[in-house]
């Protein structure tokens, strides 16, 4: 399931009244804080779920699509979209292909490595993949064939996990509001510059 992460415009009355006699400014500095503030955002979301899930910031921002703001349009917002991970997508142990001891996998840096409880039991296999070379299954009845990858959490899951999503628009609505000051003071500056000239 995708999960939205949105940047909003609660300080838009603010814009206008401190931009006063500038106010034909207002969308352009909107627009310029929110995609300011939605780059940022971008970079958080990568690095606050590799806080809490072993997964590099570099696999959680190839879900990420952003969705920028315009002076028609104000307001941005990251979604992310992905499907669920194999077991393979995060340490496991053993990785002897035809072991019998039980598949051990850890998804949370927190956490230690938890057992694989399936029945049939879970078992190791080549795939061959770039990404995964080896990974995680189960058997679908009493035969060898047919065989399932295990699979967990989506990203768009993790991002949409209560702690993570508190901070990263705690995160997004600090930076927010910092934008929009350096927005308002660089207009305010330059229309002082040129009242002087």
């Amino acid at each position: 399931m995708p999960v939205d992460i949105y940047v909003g415009t609660k300080e838009l009355k603010s814009i206008q009244i401190k931009l006063g006699d500038l106010q034909k400014q207002t969308p352009g500095a909107t627009a310029s804080a929110l995609n300011r503030t939605l780059s940022f955002a971008y970079m958080q979301i990568g690095r606050e779920v590799s806080k809490e899930y072993e997964i590099s910031a570099a696999k959680v921002k190839k879900t990420l699509y952003k969705h920028p703001a315009s002076k028609s349009k104000l307001y941005a917002y990251i979604s992310s979209v992905g499907r669920t991970l194999s077991l393979g997508s995060f340490p496991f142990s053993p990785k002897q292909v035809g072991t019998k001891r039980q598949i051990k996998v850890k998804i949370k840096r927190q956490e230690g490595f938890k057992p694989v409880k399936t029945d049939p039991k879970a078992f190791t296999q080549r795939t061959g993949g770039e990404g995964t070379p080896m990974n995680v299954f189960r058997r679908l009845g009493p035969k060898r064939l047919p065989i399932t990858v295990l699979r967990t959490l989506s990203v768009p899951q993790m991002i949409g996990e209560e702690k993570i999503m508190n901070r990263i628009q705690d995160l997004a609505n600090k930076k927010l509001q910092e934008r929009i000051d350096h927005e308002i003071n660089w207009r305010l500056e330059k229309a002082a510059g040129k009242v002087k000239s």
